[in-house]
């Protein structure tokens, strides 16, 4: 056999060969790429720095972006005496994580940590909504609450929330409750109603363990004293939790007597 005849045609074969095992491999790399899972919202929460500037959670809006990562970051200089610093928040898709689909910022007198986020669905139209501790006393504490808007697709900051101490979300009956207190043995239960888009205050018992009961209820669109009790001296302390167990429910507006 002549091996110069041969000599050309073997050395097409081997460029050949390499040539697809080049190919072959950039395929693998190709494929390899494309089939790498992306990452989960809650590994890319895992990857946030949170300390005494910095906080990361996440909310599951349940809308049409699904869950998203809200970060917060802390402003180092204070802006007042009382120590008020600014919290900005920035809002993340983790589809894509290139820049925040929101930032905004509000004035805080806490700092930030876990522990002051509260991701809730806060007026009740079945999309999450989260809170941040804005101010917290001995028993008094008052957030700030951004509400989810699915139409904007954005957070929209909800003012008149802050007014509500200790605010908790039932939703099941539909009611915003809020307790401050004013002593060891009072203070002031408020019960809220979302009435078109709106916060409502339809109910208030003030309380004093030692000395009486006062209720007020939203009438014609005015806070209207519904029922009143006093007392001198010690009372029992059952029957007062008795009392103000009934009005915690506002479908209920007290015995049929000539003062009610």
């Amino acid at each position: 056999m002549n091996m110069k005849k041969l000599k050309i045609p073997l050395q097409v074969f081997s460029l050949a060969l390499i040539g697809c095992m080049l190919c072959a491999c950039q395929s693998d790399n190709a494929l390899s790429q494309t089939t790498q899972p992306e990452k989960s919202p809650q590994q890319i929460l895992e990857e946030q720095p949170i300390d005494d500037t910095h906080d990361a959670f996440l909310v599951d809006t349940g809308g049409e972006l699904g869950t998203l990562l809200v970060t917060a970051e802390l402003a180092m200089e204070n802006k007042d005496k009382f120590g008020t610093r600014d919290i900005t928040f920035f809002v993340w898709n983790p589809v894509d994580i290139k820049q925040p689909i929101q930032t905004f910022s509000e004035e805080f007198m806490m700092g930030v940590a876990p522990e002051f986020h509260d991701v809730v669905d806060a007026n009740f139209d079945g999309f999450q909504d989260f809170g941040y501790l804005f101010h917290a006393g001995n028993q008094p504490n008052h957030w700030h609450y951004w509400l989810w808007n699915e139409e904007q697709a954005q957070f929209i900051y909800y003012a008149p929330l802050v007014e509500i101490s200790q605010p908790v979300f039932d939703v099941e009956s539909q009611i915003v409750t809020g307790w401050a207190r004013s002593s060891a043995v009072s203070g002031t239960h408020t019960f809220y109603r979302w009435v078109d888009g709106e916060l409502i205050l339809v109910r208030e018992i003030e309380h004093d363990f030692t000395e009486m009961i006062v209720v007020r209820d939203l009438i014609d669109g005015q806070m209207v004293e519904v029922y009143r009790e006093e007392w001198d001296g010690e009372k029992d302390e059952n029957d007062v939790l008795d009392e103000l167990h009934k009005w915690n429910d506002l479908d209920y507006h007290g015995e049929t007597t000539v003062e009610n």
